[in-house]
């Protein structure tokens, strides 16, 4: 017993989908075994039933029963006394019935005659859709078995092929179809909202109780008991599927609701699309038969969509979430929505103007809810045509018309041309020679105008008066840069494609050969070939001002670089270094190693045959290579610090200063006690180059025997204090110094890092250097930049 418990507890998922099937095969059963006869039935005052409504694609549609027909006998039997009659006030489940037309009669084997309307909508449709259904959930269980969600979404997909299968049998008046009906119709916004929980609960975010859909659950339990003791006692109330309506669409209403609202929250999170999607898929299925089909049902008692059309509409999300699960991008939803969106709103006046011209011209006894329909198709029809339009633009049309009026083409072909100019000439040449091409005008001419001295740079030959008329009718009109002017006495179009303090260049262009003007694409093509020469020209006189500021910097030895400039020419000066000392390890270094191996081993092996001399020269050569190599590496380390990002800053430096130590006559005292820091690699690399420098001035000018480095940090900012007792500097000749000592190298790259440097020296007086770094960490002592 325990192990069958057990095997139940781990496999009840896979109970569900055989339940669901059992309910499908009885429900398909149903469905085949009784036609949709389609009518309603009520009393006269002659106390006789009558037909009052037809149901569209029924039996009673296809025989052409009309209403106020009389029902004598169903199935042998008085309407009064007929079970569905009693219940519903409709004729269903029967094999004959008895009417009053010219004269009795009776249609007989009913069973047999299914139109094909009926096949389509009520059997057909309906049972492809719970298969979809069962097959979607059949693979959600085979790859999220484990997954709650997973089973919540299994039972949401199950519940609603369910519901439409059972609304089939539900509209033949059976009672098992119609509590299933009801059920699963009911529970379908609840499940989705149980799904959606489970989903977002896996990812850690929610936003809604689930205490939500469990009332709505509780509620949906309440309405199908009821409605079985309806059925129970025999006396079900005629409010009573209106009421289940009702409920339905509060209850979608409050889905939707909940949905949006986790929208709104979640829209700038990676979790935006996947709510998008399933807006979109909830919208497309559930509003034609919610507020198209059933809300006019029953506040108007118009039908301005059918439920049989309406519920096709379902088709749409299982195939939203087929999509999701098995896309691997997903396409742009906001991109398509807001095409739909203004296609619609481009459709909108011609579907009237249709709509009206059809209305006058056919004469039809039009109502309500064929104006809807009608208007409906029009206007679908149009935003198909308008989205396949599109496409047919965008993939066909460079096949349909000449390279000479691709304008798309010539402007991307323009934009990758221009980027590889490097001076304003040659630009104007490219930009007319495509203007040419493209438009076909007989002549382009383009020329500037100093502003401050009225000067004219004119870089083809043109007519004194062409350009006066230019800048008169650009005076005229305000012009900006890329607008295009017409011309009155000469034939043409002027914009202005250039524009400073004290330039202005002018762009002219002629009529076509044959005197025709330019159409609107080609104007439209025009002024955007000008608008991005303007833009390229501004950029290329930025990229002018800034060579002619760093010259002016390079040349003024007193002024700084500024601080984002020094840290890019050091950033480029490091990342050299890395490449420089990459090479040398890889190239130079390794063919010096493999030559001293050659030598050792030849020395070694020879070692007895070879003259004395000659052996002492080839060890002195041997020892000088080694000695080489060593150079080498020391020239790879200081080109690139070894380990510095892994080992940190502080046992780096204790490194760099382990090897000038070795290599010079002082002793470096290095206080890092107080440094807590943990900083970004550009000031752990800065401070460990200026540490080297430094050094390396120690061992070349200052003459010192002792050496004091101090690196702390306080709360906000970085210390590095330098002290020596050398011979120290003038400070008087300070820039013939700092250019010697290379501390105008250290000064720059302290201001690039946001630093500032003081110096205390005086001649025979030793040296003292302090440098801060502001706001190089944060509270927690961690690097901010």
């Amino acid at each position: 017993m325990k192990k069958l418990n057990t095997f139940i507890q781990s496999n009840k998922i896979y109970f569900i989908p055989i339940i669901f099937l059992l309910l499908s095969i009885y429900l398909i059963t149903v469905i085949l075994k009784y036609p949709y006869i389609g009518i309603d039935v009520d009393r006269n005052s002659n106390h006789q039933w009558v037909v009052s409504d037809i149901a569209p694609h029924s039996w009673a549609d296809k025989n052409n029963i009309e209403e106020g027909t009389v029902i004598e006998l169903i199935d042998g039997v008085k309407p009064g006394e007929y079970t569905t009659v009693q219940l519903f006030e409709t004729v269903e489940k029967a094999s004959t019935i008895t009417m009053q037309l010219e004269e009795s009669k009776t249609f007989t084997q009913i069973e047999e005659e299914v139109s094909l309307d009926q096949w389509l909508f009520y059997i057909i449709f309906p049972s492809v859709f719970m298969v979809i259904m069962f097959l979607l959930s059949l693979f959600i269980l085979i790859h999220k078995k484990h997954s709650q969600a997973g089973q919540k979404l299994i039972l949401f997909f199950l519940a609603l092929g369910l519901a439409y299968l059972a609304g089939s049998g539900t509209a033949r008046g059976e009672y098992i179809s119609s509590l299933i009906n009801t059920f699963m119709f009911l529970s379908t916004p609840a499940l989705l909202l149980q799904f959606i929980d489970y989903y977002f609960k896996e990812l850690n975010k929610t936003w809604f109780s689930s205490r939500i859909y469990q009332f709505m659950i509780g509620i949906v339990l309440i309405i199908t008991v009821v409605e079985a003791i309806f059925f129970f006692v025999h006396a079900y109330p005629n409010w009573y599927a209106s009421f289940i309506s009702v409920t339905f669409v509060v209850f979608a209403l409050v889905a939707f609701s909940v949905i949006f609202k986790g929208y709104f929250i979640y829209k700038e999170s990676e979790y935006a699309p996947i709510l998008q999607y399933l807006i979109f898929g909830l919208v497309a299925s559930f509003v034609p038969f919610t507020f198209i089909s059933l809300v006019p049902q029953y506040l108007f008692g118009v039908n301005l969509l059918s439920a049989e059309v309406a519920l096709l509409f379902l088709l749409t999300l299982p195939l939203t979430f087929i999509y999701l699960i098995s896309a691997q991008r997903l396409f742009d939803i906001d991109f398509v929505i807001g095409r739909v969106r203004y296609y619609a709103y481009v459709s909108i006046i011609p579907t009237v103007l249709l709509l009206l011209i059809v209305m006058i011209v056919v004469d039809y006894d039009w109502h309500i809810k064929h104006v809807f329909q009608l208007f409906f198709c029009i206007i679908s029809v149009l935003i198909l045509f308008l989205y396949i339009k599109e496409i047919f633009d965008f993939r066909i049309q460079r096949n349909l018309f000449s390279e000479k009026n691709n304008y798309h083409q010539s402007l991307q072909r323009f934009v990758q041309e221009m980027k590889k100019e490097t001076n304003a000439i040659d630009l104007f040449k490219r930009l007319k020679r495509e203007l040419i091409d493209v438009i076909g005008v007989d002549n382009i001419y383009i020329y500037s105008k100093n502003t401050i001295s009225n000067y004219y740079c004119v870089y083809y030959p043109i007519d004194g008066n062409l350009m006066a008329e230019c800048e008169q009718r650009v005076r005229e009109t305000n012009a900006e840069a890329g607008t295009l002017v017409n011309l009155k006495e000469h034939e043409g179009y002027v914009l202005i494609i250039g524009h400073t303090i004290s330039k202005i260049t002018y762009l002219y262009c002629s009529e076509k050969p044959n005197k025709t003007v330019l159409n609107i694409d080609e104007k439209a093509y025009l002024q955007t070939m000008a608008y991005n020469t303007h833009i390229a020209l501004e950029n290329l006189l930025l990229i002018e001002d800034l060579f002619q500021e760093l010259q002016h910097m390079k040349s003024d030895d007193q002024q700084k670089y500024p601080a984002w400039l020094s840290r890019l020419l050091f950033s480029l000066s490091d990342n050299q270094r890395k490449q420089i000392a990459v090479d040398l390890h890889d190239s130079v270094l390794q063919e010096q190693l493999y030559i001293y191996r050659q030598m050792d081993d030849f020395i070694n092996r020879y070692n007895a045959q070879l003259h004395p001399e000659v052996l002492d020269k080839l060890t002195l050569f041997r020892e000088q290579m080694l000695d080489n190599i060593h150079l080498i590496r020391e020239t790879c380390n200081e080109l690139r610090p070894p380990f510095l990002e892994e080992l940190g800053l502080v046992p780096s430096l204790g490194n760099l200063i382990n090897q000038y130590q070795l290599r010079s006559n002082f002793t470096v005292q290095f206080d890092s006690s107080k440094f807590k820091a943990e900083l970004d690699n550009e000031y752990i690399l800065g401070i460990y180059r200026i540490v080297q420098e430094l050094l390396t001035n120690a061992m070349k000018h200052s003459k010192a025997d002792k050496v004091l480095l101090i690196l702390k940090n306080t709360e906000d900012n970085v210390e590095l204090q330098y002290m020596d007792n050398g011979v120290g500097m003038d400070m008087d000749n300070k820039i013939e110094t700092f250019s010697h000592m290379g501390l105008s190298g250290i000064e720059q790259r302290v201001n690039g890092l946001n630093g500032q440097l003081s110096i205390e020296t005086q001649p025979n007086q030793g040296f003292r250097l302090n440098i801060i770094f502001y706001s190089a960490t944060t509270n927690d002592g961690r690097g901010s930049i």
